[in-house]
């Protein structure tokens, strides 16, 4: 009975895992606030109840006594189909009058029926979803709702009352009980085909895409369904079909079916396991869960590839410099100096050209405006908060994952290699970065135009502000200020990739007299870095004059009584789910 073990397992890690999955949807979302939520709740508690019967029935089928089994008929062939098919195996089971387990195997039929009833509502609203952008509004969805919980239950009652009265008369579950089990058969094709015929109206009506930010991307819904098609073609269509042949036609006369019955059987039993993954678990789950069998910095690049992907160019007035509060972002590679004095230069020449060239290839794709530098410090200003975030982490993903000279690799403790368990932290050059928001509450910010480069310029209390926390961190830290941590907060979908928020702490900026509410984040890959970095000093920052000579501290505008911003508690705030 190795293949009814081997079934039996399966069911039973798809058993916890979409009770896990139930569970993970009921208290994570409100349920009754759309009627998609409660689809998708309910789809899930049906595949629950079918994958438990289903395990009880294979558990008792892989551990019966002989004497309960019809041996003349099940025979020592572990590949005889009664005992890869749950129909043909029930069947043949001598106390075909067990109350229990015709009890048990009733209610996974009447749990698979449910299944398939669930899928049409479910697909029509993620249709419509898809098709619209908008729910009906709280009544309406409601209303809604109990709509579908009349309709699906009283077809399910009627079903099992169906099959109830059929095993009464028949003494048991019999051939004509069974035919009710062809007959979900049947309404999960109509399914499968309802399902696709949706997925292909709404990419040729050009629904797969939707804004987000401005910019096209793949919809979440669209990708949904595709993924619902795509697991339930692979792991429950297939086996649906061989059972309906296996119904129609004795295939005992072909062995290599009987394999293909078998296999098909272990696909179908961890059908419950796949649709959990693909609805609840994220993509940072799966590679944590398989990290060890990965390169020490996949993680990092697959975070990064999936950072400010758009189909889209950005225009031409994208890449100007922002007018209106832009979001600063300072720069700084740690210990350059020393770095500089190693071999007369050379290694840092080679480090610094790598740098400053995954710095300036980035910026395009976050609208990103270069205003100046300094040797290796970079001053740089965004349209949005969210461009900035996104680009430093971004830039800090492909310097860790950056090929740089090998004599650059220990030469110094800023530049040595590491790691925390299997995965790499550390590599190569450290750059610290800060991010600031600009404010009028801070002051005027003045905007110029370089007379020589035709750059524009920015002065005031904003500017100031960024330049201090740019300097404040430490080699591959990013510090941001309590706005941009706030708006964090409560954007946490808004971000390509899973990260972390940490405070750290008030600073004082001495130039204005202001105080700002400093924070650090991490994209989640990376987050082990916290551990190593230092509580940044007040008096610790850099000297070097960043901005160039001609600016006037006279021009800073500073409010009359500058405030600190309001602390906001966001510690690890930013682990997302699907």
């Amino acid at each position: 009975m190795v293949w009814a073990l081997l079934v039996s397992v399966l069911l039973l890690f798809s058993s916890i895992a979409t009770f896990l999955t139930m569970l993970h949807l009921r208290f994570r979302w409100d349920v009754h606030v759309s009627s998609v939520r409660w689809l998708f709740w309910l789809f899930f508690l049906y595949l629950w109840l079918w994958t438990s019967t289903r395990t009880a029935y294979f558990l008792w089928l892989s551990t019966a006594p002989a004497q309960d089994l019809n041996q003349d008929v099940l025979g020592e062939n572990d590949t005889e189909i009664s005992d890869l098919d749950v129909l043909y195996a029930l069947l043949q089971i001598r106390e075909i009058q067990t109350t229990w387990l015709t009890v048990v195997f009733i209610a996974g039929d009447i749990a698979l029926l449910g299944i398939a009833t669930t899928l049409f509502p479910l697909v029509y609203e993620l249709a419509r979803i898809a098709r619209t952008l908008m729910d009906r509004g709280a009544e309406l969805e409601r209303q809604q709702t109990n709509l579908y919980m009349w309709c699906i239950h009283g077809f399910l009652m009627a079903f099992g009352t169906t099959e109830v009265t059929i095993a009464a008369v028949n003494g048991g579950y019999s051939s004509a009980t069974q035919q009710c089990l062809v007959l979900i058969y049947v309404v999960q094709f109509c399914g499968l085909a309802y399902m696709i015929g949706w997925v292909i109206k709404i990419k040729r009506n050009g629904r797969q895409f939707e804004t987000i930010h401005g910019a096209f991307v793949k919809s979440p819904v669209y990708q949904r369904l595709k993924r619902i098609m795509t697991v339930y073609v692979l792991f429950s269509f297939q086996f649906q079909l061989a059972s309906v042949i296996v119904y129609i036609a004795d295939p005992s006369k072909y062995p290599a079916v009987l394999i293909y019955v078998g296999v098909s059987r272990l696909l179908y039993s961890a059908s419950g396991l796949a649709l959990s993954i693909t609805t609840s678990c994220s993509q940072a789950c799966v590679l944590t869960a398989f990290s060890h069998c990965l390169p020490d910095d996949f993680e990092a690049e697959f975070s990064q590839r999936r950072l400010g992907r758009s189909p889209t160019a950005p225009m031409d007035e994208d890449l100007e410099a922002p007018t209106n509060d832009p979001v600063f972002v300072f720069t700084d590679i740690e210990s350059s100096s020393a770095l500089w004095g190693i071999a007369n230069g050379a290694i840092m020449s080679q480090a610094t050209e790598i740098h400053d060239n995954i710095l300036r290839s980035t910026l395009p794709k976050y609208r990103g405006y270069e205003i100046t530098t300094c040797g290796d410090a970079f001053q740089l200003a965004f349209h949005r908060i969210r461009d900035a975030v996104e680009y430093c982490m971004d830039v800090q993903l492909q310097l860790l994952m950056a090929k740089w000279p090998k004599e650059l690799h220990g030469a110094i403790p800023a530049t040595q290699r590491r790691h925390f368990g299997h995965r790499r932290i550390f590599n190569g050059l450290r750059v610290r970065m800060g991010i600031h928001d600009a404010s009028e509450i801070e002051g005027r910010l003045i905007q110029d135009v370089h007379a020589v480069t035709g750059k524009t310029m920015y002065t005031g209390a904003s500017e100031v502000t960024a330049q201090f926390v740019g300097d404040l961190g430490s080699g591959g830290q990013i510090l941001v200020t309590g706005r941009v941590a706030a708006w964090l907060k409560y954007r946490l979908d808004d971000l390509s990739v899973d990260f972390v928020v940490e405070r750290v702490g008030f600073y004082t900026v001495p130039q204005v007299n202001l105080s700002v509410d400093v924070h650090q984040i991490q994209p989640l890959v990376l987050a082990e870095r916290m551990r190593d970095f230092p509580t940044p000093e007040q008096g610790r920052t850099r000297q070097h004059q960043l901005r160039p000579i001609w600016w006037s501290f006279s021009q800073l505008s500073a409010p009359e009584s500058p405030k600190s911003t309001p602390y906001v508690s966001i510690d690890m705030i930013g682990s997302r789910t699907m």
